[in-house]
């Protein structure tokens, strides 16, 4: 028997409640509700092992509830109120929380792949080991929340705002982060292989040992950020601004770097070999000198091979480094 609200798993040792999963959830929430309110006869909403797949949960009233094991599959869940939940081992695949609340909430080894999460508040999450795999989270605010070891392979989160958020670990790879705001971010050791992020800002962002190859960072901003051992491996960083940024040790091996600005930013050990630094502006001879070049850099004035002391290939050349229409 199906309902609007979906049924309660089986539970071994227990008949299935298919029968009265609609009364059942209907008297949780009602329960719950009450809860919040402080009446007595209240009770925190506990539920275990419950399907709710394809439920209609709109604007459903779920704050600080205790969810374990259940499956909210292609359930429709926009607007919901889930704050300071504790979700353990939910499933979320495909379900639609488009401007749903999870603020404060905590979430462990939970499933949001192909979810609809759209302008979500997501602020101040605790998020460990989730996936989010090619979850839709266009503008999802997401600031100061931590996603520890969080996978967000071809995710959309173009315009989300992730400014003071945790991501160490975490995996955006093939991610579309165009816009996003990451300024003061932590996130070492997260991948960011193959991303799209033109003109996401990581201003002051820590950024250690981050996967960034092939990633397409046009317009991007690192002013101030620590990148120290990052690689950006064959990625397009044209435009970008690294003015203060720690960049010791980090590899740009074959990276498109034209326009780019490096004003005071630390050079110390970083790879440029093979890299295109046509027309990159700010870089000084002592910041080349720290550097690595070789035959196959592209220095700032055009010309090809290792940077020398007194040869002035730091300074760009006078005009664009390619034309603009």
């Amino acid at each position: 028997m199906s309902s609007d609200f979906g049924s309660r798993a089986p539970i071994a040792g227990r008949p299935s409640q298919r029968g009265s999963g609609t009364a059942q959830l209907r008297e949780v929430l009602e329960a719950h509700r009450a809860w919040l309110e402080k009446l007595p006869e209240g009770k925190r909403a506990s539920l275990t092992a419950w399907a709710l797949n394809e439920a209609q949960l709109e604007g459903a009233g779920l704050r600080g509830a205790l969810l374990r094991g259940c499956s909210f599959l292609e359930a429709k869940l926009s607007k919901a109120d889930l704050s300071q939940c504790v979700m353990i081992r939910c499933d979320f695949s495909q379900a639609v929380l488009a401007g749903a609340d999870l603020s404060g909430a905590e979430l462990k080894s939970c499933a949001f792949d192909a979810c609809l999460l759209s302008e979500s508040n997501l602020i101040e999450v605790r998020a460990y080991g989730c996936r989010f795999c090619r979850a839709l989270l266009r503008e999802a605010r997401m600031m100061e929340g931590q996603f520890q070891e969080c996978n967000f392979t071809g995710a959309v989160l173009s315009g989300a705002s992730l400014h003071y958020a945790s991501l160490g670990s975490s995996d955006f790879s093939e991610a579309d982060l165009e816009g996003a705001l990451l300024y003061h971010a932590s996130a070492a050791g997260a991948r960011f292989v193959g991303a799209r992020m033109a003109s996401a800002n990581f201003t002051a962002a820590r950024l250690q040992a981050c996967d960034f190859r092939h990633a397409q960072l046009l317009a991007a901003r690192f002013n101030g950020a620590d990148l120290s051992q990052s690689c950006f491996a064959r990625a397009t960083l044209e435009d970008c601004d690294f003015r203060e940024a720690r960049l010791r040790g980090a590899d740009f091996w074959g990276a498109s770097l034209e326009n780019a600005r490096f004003e005071e930013a630390d050079l110390m050990a970083a790879d440029f070999r093979g890299a295109n630094l046509r027309g990159a502006r700010g870089l000084t001879a002592t910041q080349l000198l720290r550097a690595r070049t070789d035959e196959t850099t592209i220095l700032p004035n055009g010309k090809r091979g290792a940077y020398l002391k007194g040869s002035g290939a730091e300074r760009p050349l006078s005009g664009p480094a390619r034309p603009f229409p």
